[in-house]
């Protein structure tokens, strides 16, 4: 039986032929991979070492694996982070209002690059239109879920857009608990808020959009922490 120092440069092998492959074009995402025996055999090591290390890279959303079709490369990162930050609120190694803390900052700088960008009229527009809320287009969650996503992928930074994806799948949760709970003075808030944040997008006045966003998480962090 092979020691664990020996497995864990085994499970180091698989992560950089898989790597290679990427530098070189052979994969990329969506990409088939070869066969655990593929795989093996072109590294020395054995069939379980390999199952093993795919497994792993699994886990971690960088490969997927379709029952009876093979292992694919992916870029579900996101996901994966979010099921991560889980055990860590519930080992108390972070806590919910760290992540609000997070979620607050980062919605400044995401608002700051959107300003910055040459984002079109046309865009913000497109914005404006999630918050119609004489709609009956969209529920109150659905309307900001799609509003707070609108603005992160506006940034165009796919890091951003993975650790945000990651923080608003945990966050949604919290929100959708608010939204639900909430008395209609603390909903008609919100509504405000939210168009006070996209008319300073527009007017690209980053102090009033700031304050804005502050107004928006102290609504949220009163509901959440506060009933």
């Amino acid at each position: 039986m092979k020691c664990l120092a020996e497995q864990n440069h085994e499970y180091e092998k698989v992560i950089d032929y898989i790597r290679t492959q990427i530098k070189v074009g052979n994969l990329t995402i969506n990409s088939k991979l070869p066969t655990e025996r593929a795989i093996a055999e072109e590294l020395s090591i054995s069939r379980n070492s390999t199952r093993e290390a795919l497994r792993i890279l699994e886990h971690m959303g960088i490969l997927k694996s379709v029952h009876g079709s093979g292992n694919y490369l992916t870029d579900n990162v996101s996901m994966q982070m979010s099921e991560m930050l889980r055990y860590m609120i519930l080992l108390k190694s972070i806590s919910k209002l760290d992540i609000c803390h997070f979620r607050r900052d980062m919605e400044k700088s995401v608002c700051r690059v959107v300003m910055e960008s040459e984002i079109s009229e046309n865009e913000l527009d497109k914005m404006s239109e999630i918050l119609d809320f004489e709609s009956d287009k969209y529920g109150e969650a659905e309307r900001d879920r799609l509003f707070h996503y609108s603005l992160v992928y506006a940034t165009g930074n796919k890091l951003w857009i993975c650790f945000m994806e990651a923080i608003m799948d945990i966050y949604r949760e919290w929100i959708d608990e608010v939204l639900s709970n909430a008395d209609s003075d603390t909903k008609k808030l919100l509504k405000e808020v939210h168009i006070d944040i996209i008319s300073a997008i527009k007017e690209r006045d980053m102090a009033k959009c700031e304050a804005s966003i502050d107004k928006h998480y102290d609504i949220i962090e009163k509901e959440l922490f506060m009933r």
